[in-house]
């Protein structure tokens, strides 16, 4: 027979506090999931979660019964109650009333605790070090999504134009990791919801092409305050016997007009040899630094470098550029 009352000596507001400290206790002991730094009073209860329901000296009472994708659980000697949405003290009063009014306890002491929590998921895509889809806890947040992934790949993440896409959603919400990361900004640190997707796009425009003569020609990062013997530098320097550094050019699109480039003449050798730093031109994102091999570069090599050039830019096809000196 269920016993229907406590007895001892120890006040009950006092049995209170050692017995949920030992619930507790064993709550974390007994569950991989536990998590001591969530808070889980707060949390709203959700299908998959496993919760654990004891009443004090009540042996018969005890189970761990996972939340059915109706949102119910099976109380023991109770029967099914809905706790989806409801905090685990929200549970443990209406517990409370039931074991009162059904099996005659006085005063029950009632605990409910979650053993462990569905499976959220998330992922993480674009230009990231990891792109990958990733388990969380409730209470983690876009940081921690963007941990998990290893963080972006050097020079080349546009950190500053990632967006975050909810399940079901077609909305792209703008989030500015930029201003996380670098300036501690965690106003947009939203908190994960299951199936959200994080995406990283990879830069574009603020690069340098640097092609032609040169050891290490490639797609490089611009930055601030730039100039052409800084894409010289990183492009490895001359190519010797081959280089003609004097009839180096710049092309660089003109605002506003897609698919129409601005042609910059650079004698390069002016600057290095007769220090003309008019010839060491200002650099600015997105531009295509062609160093030649001869005097004046063939078709083939121009149309070459123009292709790479619509690569670099995703504009698509070479025929329609327009060159303006």
């Amino acid at each position: 027979m269920l016993n229907s009352e406590f007895k001892g000596k120890v006040r009950i507001n006092e049995f209170k506090k050692v017995w949920f400290g030992l619930a507790l206790l064993g709550s974390m002991v007994g569950s991989v999931n536990a998590q001591s730094a969530f808070d889980e009073k707060a949390y709203k209860l959700k299908p998959e979660d496993i919760i654990r329901i004891q009443v004090f000296n009540q042996q018969q009472i005890g189970a761990d019964i996972p939340v059915g994708i109706d949102g119910y659980v099976g109380a023991p000697f109770v029967g099914n109650i809905k706790v989806e949405g409801k905090t685990i003290s929200e549970v443990e009063a209406e517990l409370y009333k039931l074991y009162v009014s059904k099996l005659k306890l006085r005063d029950p002491i009632v605990s409910v605790s979650i053993i462990s929590y569905r499976k959220l998921k998330a992922n993480v895509t674009g230009s990231v070090q990891r792109s990958t889809e990733y388990f969380f806890r409730p209470g983690d947040t876009i940081m921690t999504l963007y941990s998990a992934s290893g963080g972006e790949v050097p020079d080349q993440a546009d950190l500053r134009k990632a967006t975050l896409r909810r399940q079901g959603s077609k909305e792209l919400i703008p989030i500015d990791l930029y201003a996380m990361t670098v300036l501690g900004d965690n106003s947009q640190n939203f908190e994960l919801m299951d199936g959200d997707i994080l995406n990283i796009p990879r830069e574009q425009k603020n690069r340098i092409l640097v092609l032609g003569a040169i050891r290490s020609p490639g797609m490089y990062p611009y930055r601030e305050g730039m100039h052409l013997n800084d894409a010289v530098a990183i492009g490895g320097g001359d190519i010797p016997y081959r280089t003609m550094f004097s009839k180096t050019f710049i092309l660089r699109e003109i605002p506003g007009r897609p698919d129409e480039y601005l042609r910059i003449n650079a004698n390069y050798v002016k600057f290095v040899k007769g220090s003309d730093f008019s010839q060491n031109v200002k650099l600015m994102p997105g531009d295509m630094i062609y160093i030649p091999e001869t005097n004046t570069p063939d078709a083939t090599q121009l149309q070459s470098f123009v292709n790479s050039a619509f690569v670099f830019n995703t504009f698509g096809s070479f025929f329609g550029i327009k060159l303006f000196k």
